[in-house]
C-alpha cells in the first residue's frame, strides 16, 4: 500500500491541479485572498517551500487547503498548534521557544531547516504571513492586519 500511495503521490501534479481550479476570489475574504497569492507566487517561482509562521495554524491550515505541491513548514511557538498541524496534509510543523519578534522566528526557522537539511543555499521560498504582522492601524474591521512576509533565496 506503501509503495502504491508513494508512486501516485509522485505522479500528481499539485501545481498544474491548483493553477486550474477556478475560483472567484471576490467572493472570498481577505485571508483566503492572502493565502491564495501565497500558493500562486510559490507556483509562479516554483518555490522549494512555503514557510508560514502561525500561533493558531489557520494560515497553515488555509495555505494546504490549495494543495501546493511545495511542503509548507509551519513555524509555530504553541505547542497546542504545533501538534494539530501534524494532522494536516503537505505540512510540518515546526515549534520554538519564544521569540522577541517575528523576524527572528522566521531566521531561527529557516536556520533550523537548513540544519534539518529541508533547504540549502540557492533554494526559494516563500514567506506566508499571520495576524499581528505590524502593529494595529486602524480600528476599521475591513482592515485586516495580515501579511504575506515575502520571498526569501537561501
Amino acid at each position: 500500500m506503501d509503495r502504491v500511495a508513494t508512486a501516485i503521490e509522485k505522479s500528481l501534479k499539485y501545481w498544474k491541479r491548483f493553477k486550474n481550479r477556478n475560483y472567484e476570489l471576490e467572493k472570498f475574504d481577505y485571508n483566503f485572498n492572502m493565502n491564495y497569492s501565497v500558493c500562486m507566487s510559490a507556483a509562479n517561482i516554483n518555490a522549494k517551500s512555503i514557510i508560514a509562521y502561525t500561533e493558531t495554524g489557520d494560515t497553515s491550515r488555509t495555505v494546504s487547503s490549495f494543495g501546493p505541491e511545495c511542503p509548507i513548514f509551519a513555524i509555530t511557538e504553541n505547542e497546542r498548534t504545533y501538534r494539530q498541524l501534524g494532522l494536516c496534509w503537505n505540512i510540518i510543523p515546526k515549534l520554538f521557544p519564544h521569540q522577541d519578534t517575528i523576524d527572528k522566528l522566521v531566521y531561527l526557522g529557516i536556520d533550523t531547516l537548513k540544519k534539518e537539511g529541508f533547504l540549502e543555499k540557492g533554494d526559494i521560498v516563500v514567506i506566508a504571513g499571520g495576524a499581528k504582522a505590524v502593529s494595529d492601524l486602524s480600528t476599521d474591521e475591513a482592515s485586516i492586519n495580515n501579511s504575506m512576509g515575502g520571498i526569501v533565496k537561501i
